[in-house]
């Protein structure tokens, strides 16, 4: 195969919290192979004005809620990742909102992360795309409003907190949380209350009309 005939794809990392507020990645299973894969496919010149419009189209196979964020990873090929031949993939992660049953694919499946890496390991070279894109979610986790697009259209402070948890395995403290998020316009009160064991915490939508985006970066590292 040469290289005019590469295979050329765009990969998919997909990441979510579960109910339980773990990290999961999407995956699905194939005829082709015993192990699970990212999802992905080719470039549709017919349907497709952008690598973007790929991704999403290939999100769109799976699940039924759109990503709450893609961004574009890293860019990879050899001739030797893929037994078929010469291979080339532009690879994104998504960020997904929790919603119970937005898989509309029977292959597909959510798979729990721990330590950095799915815990059922995927096929070819995913679990290193995986964690590519997990550097990056960790990086920009701590300068950028990143953790509101793995939350529930309404969501309470300590809710922003438990993402930096999931994904640095570290979290800032509350203060630096209500000094963060509430000192500009990123977030709108919606007028209820999460009642529980503790005094009622005020829910939160984000501001869709807020221009914040960058902070100054919480860690100088995100190395354990």
């Amino acid at each position: 195969m040469s290289l005019s005939t590469a295979l050329i794809s765009v990969d998919l990392v997909v990441f979510q919290l579960s109910e339980n507020g773990e990290l999961q990645v999407l995956g699905h299973e194939t005829p082709e192979s015993p192990k699970p894969r990212l999802p992905a496919g080719r470039i549709d010149a017919s349907e497709d004005q952008c690598l973007e419009d790929t991704a999403k189209r290939q999100l769109a196979r799976f699940i039924s809620t759109p990503a709450s964020y893609f961004e574009q990873v890293v860019t990879i090929g050899d001739n030797q990742r893929d037994s078929r031949g010469w291979s080339m993939t532009v690879v994104y992660y998504a960020l997904v909102r929790p919603c119970p049953n937005n898989i509309i694919e029977s292959s597909a499946r959510w798979i729990d992360m721990s330590k950095g890496l799915p815990v059922t390991s995927l096929a070819y070279d995913h679990d290193q795309l995986v964690t590519e894109a997990l550097e990056r979610l960790k990086n920009k986790i701590q300068y950028s409003v990143l953790p509101l697009y793995l939350l529930p259209d309404e969501f309470i402070l300590s809710d922003i907190q438990k993402v930096f948890s999931v994904v640095l395995g570290k979290a800032p403290p509350m203060r630096s949380i209500r000094n963060r998020f509430l000192s500009c316009d990123i977030l709108q009160e919606t007028g209820d209350k999460r009642y529980g064991s503790n005094r009622p915490a005020v829910l939160y939508r984000t501001n869709p009309d807020s221009k914040q985006w960058l902070f100054d970066r919480l860690y100088q590292t995100v190395k354990m």
